[in-house]
């Protein structure tokens, strides 16, 4: 960053020599931001003073710069979208978070339901589209990735699915983010206008439809925050694994997916689809706010417990969340 500061400077700086190089630290929020260089005038003369109001002037033109890169109500490195009268839009490139809440309190949640990239700035291939296959050997069901692979809420693309929890979880983390707690899910769907049944046209939920529709598309499907789409569309894992409903029988061992390698768990009696089948004592990973075709069912309280973590669940989807 360059920011030049036009100062006329008193007789006492004679010794500057003109387009000398300062460096400016400004700490700002914990951060440190640096003005590389500051543009002293030539054409000052023995007993000048300094301007009070230009120095003023100066100043307040170096913090409005610093606040477009920093804004008290949005994420660092993401800047206010000052056009969202009615939400706290936040950016960063393609990438659009809301603000939830208010004070200490407060996070940021994906304003649109994720969608899987390549890049950082959602260019290249779109993954999860039609088929598990289609993420790349080096990001794979377990989450063990050699390459990484990024989740953005991007306008005008269709949410990514089938994908496991354990790819859900690295693709938020690889991107400055996590998956929402079952609480902040909740808290940002707050608001959400519940249709029961709908097509989703006109902007509203979809949840009787045959498929998603695109993000961006839901105007009339918004929270009190300005999430979208909380409610049907698609699925949305969230960072809660609970004990699914079970016979009591000894665990199943012919876990295969997400390659458990052998690895257990210890006094779970439950039980959970892994897209192989049902497998007592494995958890569930919690999918929220339902799918296209749920109907009535889907809303803010609709809960899918019948998952396990390693399922690459083609109506699996989901959101992020950042906190300061």
């Amino acid at each position: 960053m360059r920011i030049h500061i036009d100062l006329n400077v008193p007789g006492w700086t004679k010794w500057l020599v003109a387009g000398v190089a300062i460096g400016v630290v400004l700490g700002v929020g914990g951060a440190r931001v640096y003005a590389d260089t500051v543009d002293v005038k030539t054409d000052w003369q023995p007993g000048d003073t300094l301007a009070a109001d230009d120095l003023n002037a100066n100043f307040a033109s170096l913090k409005a710069a610093i606040d477009q890169l920093k804004h008290p109500d949005c994420p660092e490195d993401y800047v206010l979208d000052t056009s969202a009268q009615d939400r706290v839009l936040c950016t960063k490139g393609p990438d659009e978070v809301v603000k939830v809440g208010t004070g200490g309190s407060a996070f940021w949640i994906d304003r649109y339901e994720a969608t899987i990239w390549g890049n950082t700035n959602a260019t290249g291939a779109q993954y999860g589209l039609s088929s598990a296959t289609e993420y790349p050997s080096t990001f794979p069901d377990n989450g063990e990735y050699t390459s990484p692979l990024y989740a953005l809420s991007v306008s005008g693309k269709k949410p990514s699915t089938y994908m496991t929890w354990f790819q859900a979880q690295a693709a938020c983390r690889l991107s400055g983010k996590r998956l929402p707690t079952g609480e902040e899910w909740l808290m940002a769907a707050l608001g959400t206008p519940d249709p029961d049944a709908h097509s989703g046209e006109g902007g509203f939920c979809v949840t009787d439809a045959s498929g998603p529709r695109n993000t961006g598309g839901a105007s009339a499907c918004v929270s009190r925050w300005g999430a979208e789409d909380m409610i049907g569309n698609v699925w949305e894992w969230t960072a809660e694994w609970y004990l699914a409903p079970g016979d009591g029988t000894v665990p199943d061992a012919t876990w295969t997916r997400a390659t458990f390698r052998g690895d257990g768990t210890s006094n779970v009696v439950s039980s959970a689809h892994d897209g192989d089948g049902w497998h007592v004592g494995l958890p569930v990973a919690v999918l929220r706010g339902g799918r296209w075709a749920n109907g009535a069912r889907a809303g803010r309280f609709d809960m899918g417990m019948d998952a396990a973590p390693s399922y690459p669940y083609y109506a699996a989807g989901l959101r992020c969340v950042l906190t300061r």
